[in-house]
């Protein structure tokens, strides 16, 4: 358990924060330099929200090499949380029931990419 804490849910969370900075760079240059209104920008906002969190649980899960399941939604839950608290700090708002549902399906994202991510095949070393 102690690994799974100290350095799985780290790379889980780790290969969210980056891969969310990337991607919200990336939108914002979209926004910026093309005629992209806010409803397509939500849509893509959405599929790459779920597909990041997708892609951390599997990183977790992976590199945890059992339990992916606890390593994905461990991965979320942690994702999630965070952000509840972020808006309650810096906006000092409660969570709305459409952003409940939102989070509840980051959290199934990443479960369900921790349940890919353990199956993955593993690197062997080479001599």
């Amino acid at each position: 358990m102690k690994k799974m804490v100290q350095g799985v849910l780290g790379y889980g969370v780790g290969s969210i924060l980056v891969l969310m900075i990337v991607f919200a760079a990336l939108l914002a240059l979209l926004l910026r330099f093309t005629t992209m209104d806010y409803e397509t920008l939500n849509q893509m906002a959405l599929i790459a929200g779920i597909s990041i969190l997708a892609f951390g649980g599997m990183i977790a899960a992976y590199k945890g090499e059992q339990k992916g399941w606890l390593a994905g939604a461990g991965t979320g839950l942690i994702f999630v949380s965070s952000m509840v608290l972020f808006q309650l700090i810096f906006e000092n708002k409660w969570v709305s029931l459409p952003q409940l549902s939102y989070f509840g399906g980051l959290i199934l994202a990443a479960w369900l990419g921790g349940m890919i991510g353990v199956n993955l095949p593993k690197r062997s070393a080479k001599r």
